[in-house]
């Protein structure tokens, strides 16, 4: 049995890439048909924003993100909306296919906490002291991948800031009751929800126990094919997480989801009243079922098309000379 202790470390790591990024969902494998009344009853499959392509052995080989279409459901306005899913970690080519498709649109509406009036240089250039900042150069250095704030280029003309301040998410907060310590506990208890579903789908679920056997954090922080290792897990427990419907948690969603995405759509109904005809919505996957309802529900829009992008490609790996441990590459930062 997988238990809690043995996934800190890809939790973190997990957090640390995906933060804004849903699960992947990956089409459940064919199963016997369940009686007429529980078919009734079943669940609608969620949309999917993330996934994998697995090779015939079931091994990842990718992992996509989608760029989807919206238009009015009337048909009477040639209005298009494009969600477009992001990784915050990626390889170099998925962000220079981001930048040339970003070129199509009147406006790109893009998430970023942080005062009013910031912008994100070209490169992204950030505290290299701050400790996340340390820990995130870590993760993308280790998984052989690339940070989205480096690489899309916030500097053209079309893109327009449309989230949360600090201020603002601390003052939603302070309006539900909660502070720093009632958030983190809920987040907490949530979490170990989360991980009793998430054991629950290890057992079931083939792939991800055959990728869970002998997974040792410590050996994988310390073997030159540690990061490959952490990657094709980390991608593994996605599809299980997209598999069984967990995403953030109750508390993490309202605070990170559902209050920055209204006031995104503040900012996506000025740009509307302005004329814009092409936006696209450029957010993490995680934000994306909530977009797409709002969508629906308010503007009358419906979904068209979906494209697929690739974010992470397994078949990339590092030639021999070049690989070395996560831990090493911890070691070259702080040199």
């Amino acid at each position: 049995m997988v238990t809690f202790r043995r996934l800190p470390v890809l939790l973190l790591l997990t957090i640390c890439t995906t933060l804004a990024a849903a699960p992947p969902q990956e089409a459940p494998a064919e199963k016997a048909k369940a009686p007429a009344a529980k078919e009734r009853t079943a669940k609608p499959k969620a949309p999917q924003f993330l996934r994998l392509v697995r090779d015939e052995n079931k091994e990842p080989l990718l992992m996509q993100t989608a760029i989807v279409r919206y238009t009015p459901a009337t048909g009477k306005n040639k209005l298009t909306v494009d969600l477009v899913s992001a990784v915050h970690i990626g390889d170099k080519a998925y962000y220079e296919r981001l930048n040339k498709e970003f070129e199509q649109y009147d406006v790109v509406l893009y998430e970023l906490v942080a005062p009013a009036g910031t912008k994100i240089p070209k490169g992204g250039k950030r505290d290299r002291n701050n400790p996340i900042s340390i820990l995130q150069d870590m993760t993308k250095d280790m998984l052989q991948l690339e940070s989205q704030m480096e690489l899309v280029d916030y500097t053209k003309d079309n893109f327009v800031h449309a989230d949360m301040t600090p201020k603002q998410i601390a003052a939603a907060m302070k309006e539900r009751g909660e502070d720093g310590l009632t958030v983190a506990l809920k987040v907490f208890g949530e979490a170990l929800q989360q991980q009793n579903r998430m054991n629950k789908e290890i057992e079931n679920n083939p792939q991800l126990r055959r990728a869970m056997r002998g997974a040792n954090p410590l050996s994988m922080m310390l073997s030159p094919n540690g990061g490959m290792k952490i990657k094709r897990l980390m991608a593994e427990q996605f599809a299980a997480a997209g598999a069984t419907g967990m995403e953030l948690g109750p508390t993490l969603n309202t605070m990170l989801v559902e209050d920055r995405n209204k006031v995104a759509l503040d900012v996506f109904k000025k740009e509307l009243i302005k004329g814009s005809k092409k936006i696209a919505i450029f957010y993490g996957a995680a934000h994306m079922p909530d977009f797409e309802k709002r969508l629906k529900d308010e503007y009358g829009l419906k979904r068209t098309t979906a494209r697929w992008i690739s974010a992470w490609d397994f078949q990339n790996e590092a030639p021999q000379e070049e690989k070395r441990s996560p831990f090493e590459s911890f070691l070259r930062m702080l040199e």
